[in-house]
């Protein structure tokens, strides 16, 4: 393996980013919206008073409180006014007392100027605040998000790792440092063994790799770890989409991601552009479980460059 001094790095990765960036846009597919976000949304009982809603962009789940229903996510802003309605009807709550927002992405913050205006709580990460307050250009959305106004924004944030108490019962959330995003968090019921993963887990195709705002391939992989040492080996995980997981299925997807990022690492100190990556198809054994990776994999090959670009 040969190594890459400063100089010859980033003139090898500057210019396969200029000619790559554009033939991928224009083959790559545009992004669906998750979840079913055109269907009806749907309501799953999760025992102990938890649901788990579907079809309004992510996973969302909801219990009821003294104080005001919490809800874990948001959904789509388009499906807010919805997803609340039957919020506050399924858990008999006469309004929204606390919001997590897992991340900044569209279909976790949907409904946070709806919930916002009535005085609720926004719980999420330092950095999920700050992204929240300006405009947000990704290649993955037709428009930049944000910024969201001031009400709608997260009104308590952690760095690390806190804790909340409703009506007795213990919430645990969390910081996975820099994961698919720079402000991801999991929100855990230790006692009902059910953690919420947030964007970094997806039962339904390739999550986000969005290294525009500080996510990696290598921080999902840590952020896989996190959540193993989090659960228990009876704890019920439910990813950002598709079906309930168990610990062991998060090991297996740990592995895999480990895997692809080891060869990506691998072909990028070889000095080679995203397309060349794609064309090596270094996920080529698990496209027909999750779909065509390309995408994933050009986004997660360029989430390397600011990571490994020594003295850049």
């Amino acid at each position: 393996m040969r190594s890459l001094d400063r100089r010859s790095f980033l003139a090898r990765a500057l210019g396969s980013a200029a000619a790559a960036s554009l033939a991928f846009s224009a083959r790559a597919a545009p992004r669906r919206e998750p979840g079913g976000s055109g269907g009806p949304l749907g309501v799953t009982p999760l025992g102990d008073d938890l649901l788990m809603i579907t079809g309004a962009g992510c996973n969302i789940v909801a219990t009821g409180g003294s104080q005001g229903a919490l809800l874990v996510d948001g959904g789509l802003e388009h499906r807010a006014a919805e997803l609340i309605r039957l919020v506050l009807e399924s858990t008999r709550a006469h309004r929204i007392g606390v919001l997590f927002n897992t991340h900044w992405h569209p279909e976790q913050t949907g409904s946070n100027e709806r919930i916002g205006r009535h005085g609720a709580s926004i719980i999420a990460h330092e950095n999920t605040r700050l992204w929240l307050g300006r405009p947000i250009e990704v290649d993955w959305l037709p428009k930049p998000y944000g910024p969201l106004r001031p009400r709608a924004r997260p009104n308590k944030t952690t760095y690390t790792t806190d804790t909340l108490t409703l009506d007795g019962r213990r919430i645990e959330y969390g910081y996975m440092a820099q994961a698919h995003t720079d402000g991801d968090l999991y929100v855990h019921f230790p006692k009902e063994k059910l953690l919420i993963a947030g964007g970094v887990v997806s039962n339904e195709g390739w999550p986000i790799m969005d290294y525009r705002t500080g996510g990696w391939i290598a921080g999902l992989v840590a952020g896989y770890d996190k959540l193993i040492q989090v659960a228990a080996p009876d704890t019920r995980i439910v990813p950002a989409n598709g079906p309930l997981l168990t610990r062991a299925d998060l090991q297996s997807h740990r592995t895999m991601y480990f895997t692809i990022y080891d060869r990506l690492v691998k072909h990028l100190m070889k000095g080679l552009g995203p397309e060349e990556v794609i064309a090596q198809q270094p996920a080529k054994e698990f496209a027909a479980q999750w779909g065509d990776p390309d995408r994933f994999i050009d986004s997660s090959f360029r989430s390397l460059w600011g990571h490994f670009a020594a003295d850049a």
